[in-house]
C-alpha cells in the first residue's frame, strides 16, 4: 500500500505467519470453513464451564419453530468467528506494517481472542432474553461502559464486559495469554472503545491499531457477520445468507489517517461487498423476523413480564453464567400449570398472524386495517399482541456522508486507483457505493397476533 500521502510513513515489512513452532493445535472439523486450528492458549478457554455453556445457547432462538434445522450453538458459532478474524487479519496486514513480528503475533491472537469470546455474554435464548435483563448499574461494571444513564437495562454486551474483567474465566484469560503481553482489560478495549487504555499495547510504531481491531469483530465488514450468515443460512436451509466470503476477506485492507489504523476494501470487491449487504437485510427480513421467531419472542416477553414468572436474569455473574436454554425450559416447566404464556411456549401454541403490514414509511401500526382489527378485537375482549420490527440496510454506515462529517469508528475505506499506475486513493464506503441511498430507508414489519380461532370470531 502507498503510504505517500500519508501523516504515517510505514515501509511494509514481510508478511510474518503465526508459528506454531512446538505449539500442538486442535483441529476442528466444521460445516462452514472447514478444519479450523485452535492454539493451546485458546483450548484453554474453550475448554472453561464459562465457554462450554454456550453449547446450550441456540444461535437462533425460537428460529428452529420456523426451520426446523436451525438449532446449532452460539459454541460453534464463535470458533467459527474466531477463525474468520484470524483470516481478516492476515488479509488486512499481508503486507505487515509492525515493528517486529511479535507485535504481529500478538495483535493476531487479540483478534482471534475477542472474536472467540465476543458472544460470551448471551442469555438464553440469545436476544431473546434481553428484555428481562435488570439494571446495569447491578453489574458493577466500569462507569464507562455503564455511562451517565446507570438505570439503564443491562445488554449481553455489559455482561460480556462482566464475564471478561470480574468472573471465573478470568483468571483463566489472563493465564493463557499472559505470554503475549494480553490481558482481560485489552480483549474488553477491542470490544468496547469506551473503555480507556491503560497502556502503550495497541501503539505501535506510533500507529494505533486498535479501532481497526475492533471493526474485525464488530463493524459493516465483520468476523461475526461473515460467519453466522453463512452458518444461519446453511442451518436454516435458504440461500440469502451466502456470500463470496473468500474474495470479500482476500480484499480487505488497511488505511493509515490521523495515526489510526481503519479497515479497508480494495474497490474491485464492492460489488462482493454489497452482496454481503443485501445479504444479512434478506436474512433479517426472510429468517431472523420470521413471523413464529418474532411471535414467540413476544409471548416470552409476557411470560418474563408475568407477576408469577419464576425466572429471572440474575445480576451476579457466576449465577449468569450458569443460566442457559435448559434453565429457561425448566422454568417454563414449573410455571406452565399456572401461567398461560409458560404453556403455549412449552407446548407450542403459538397466536396467529392476524395482520401483516409492510412499510417503507410512515407507522403501521396507524394504517386503517390495523386501527379497525384493534378496534374489533377490544370489543370482543380479545387479547393480542402487536410486534413491529425494523430493519435497515446497515447499523454503521451513515448513508448521507457529508464531506466535513469526522472519521470515526465505524468508518471503513474503500481503497481505488485512477489506472494502473495511479495513486491510491481512499473514500469512505458510503460515498462510493449509492447502495446506502438506495436502501437508506428502515423496512418495518407490523404484526397483529392473536389466538388460534379468535380471528374468524372477531370477525364473525
Amino acid at each position: 500500500m502507498d503510504l505517500r500521502n500519508s501523516e504515517i510513513s510505514m515501509a511494509p515489512q514481510p508478511r510474518p505467519v503465526p508459528k506454531k513452532g512446538n505449539v500442538r493445535t486442535t483441529e476442528v472439523r466444521d460445516v462452514i470453513h472447514g478444519p479450523i486450528e485452535l492454539y493451546p492458549w485458546e483450548m484453554a478457554l474453550i475448554d472453561s464451564p464459562t465457554f462450554q455453556r454456550l453449547r446450550s445457547i441456540k444461535q437462533l432462538g425460537f428460529s428452529e419453530f420456523a426451520y426446523p434445522c436451525a438449532v446449532h450453538n452460539r459454541y460453534v458459532h464463535s470458533m467459527g468467528a474466531c477463525h474468520v478474524a484470524g483470516v481478516a487479519f492476515q488479509a488486512i496486514f499481508k503486507n505487515h506494517f509492525f515493528s517486529n513480528q511479535e507485535t504481529y503475533h500478538h495483535y493476531y491472537y487479540l483478534a482471534r481472542v475477542s472474536a472467540l469470546l465476543h458472544d460470551i455474554g448471551h442469555g438464553p435464548f440469545s436476544h431473546a432474553i434481553e428484555g428481562a435483563m435488570p439494571p446495569v448499574s447491578q453489574l458493577k461494571l466500569p462507569s464507562e461502559v455503564t455511562g451517565k444513564d446507570s438505570k439503564r437495562q443491562a445488554t449481553h454486551e455489559d455482561y460480556t464486559l462482566k464475564i471478561l474483567l470480574d468472573s471465573s474465566l478470568t483468571p483463566v484469560l489472563e493465564k493463557a495469554f499472559a505470554r503475549f503481553g494480553v490481558t482481560p482489560w485489552h480483549v474488553a478495549c477491542v470490544m468496547n472503545l469506551s473503555l480507556k487504555e491503560k497502556d502503550s499495547f495497541f501503539t505501535d510504531r506510533g500507529v494505533n491499531f486498535r479501532k481497526i481491531l475492533h471493526q474485525i469483530i464488530s463493524s459493516e465488514i465483520d468476523a461475526d457477520r461473515m460467519d453466522y450468515l453463512q452458518r444461519d443460512s446453511y442451518y436454516t436451509g435458504v440461500s440469502y445468507g451466502r456470500f463470496d466470503a473468500n474474495w470479500l476477506l482476500t480484499n480487505l485492507g488497511v488505511h493509515f489517517t490521523r495515526k489510526t489504523a481503519h479497515l479497508a476494501l480494495n474497490s474491485r470487491a464492492i460489488y462482493t461487498f454489497e452482496d454481503f449487504l443485501l445479504s444479512r437485510y434478506h436474512m433479517f427480513l426472510m429468517v431472523y423476523l420470521h413471523h413464529k421467531s418474532v411471535c414467540y419472542e413476544m409471548m416470552m416477553g409476557e411470560y418474563l413480564k408475568s407477576p408469577d414468572c419464576s425466572f429471572r436474569v440474575p445480576a451476579e455473574v457466576e449465577e449468569y453464567i450458569r443460566c442457559d436454554d435448559s434453565v429457561f425450559y425448566e422454568h417454563l416447566r414449573k410455571d406452565a400449570p399456572h401461567n398461560d404464556w409458560a404453556d403455549r411456549i412449552l407446548h407450542h401454541r403459538n397466536f396467529k398472524v392476524a395482520l401483516e403490514l409492510h412499510e417503507s414509511k410512515g407507522e403501521p401500526s396507524r394504517h386503517a386495517d390495523a386501527l379497525e382489527l384493534k378496534q374489533k378485537l377490544k370489543n370482543k375482549g380479545v387479547r393480542y399482541l402487536e410486534a413491529s420490527s425494523g430493519k435497515g440496510l446497515s447499523n454503521y454506515v451513515r448513508p448521507n456522508l457529508g464531506a466535513n462529517e469526522p472519521v470515526d469508528e465505524n468508518t471503513i475505506f474503500v481503497e481505488s486507483r485512477d489506472g494502473l499506475k495511479g495513486t491510491p486513493k481512499f473514500e469512505p464506503l458510503e460515498e462510493y457505493t449509492d447502495l446506502f441511498r438506495r436502501y437508506a430507508e428502515k423496512k418495518s414489519i407490523y404484526r397483529i397476533y392473536v389466538p388460534e380461532g379468535a380471528l374468524k370470531e372477531t370477525l364473525d
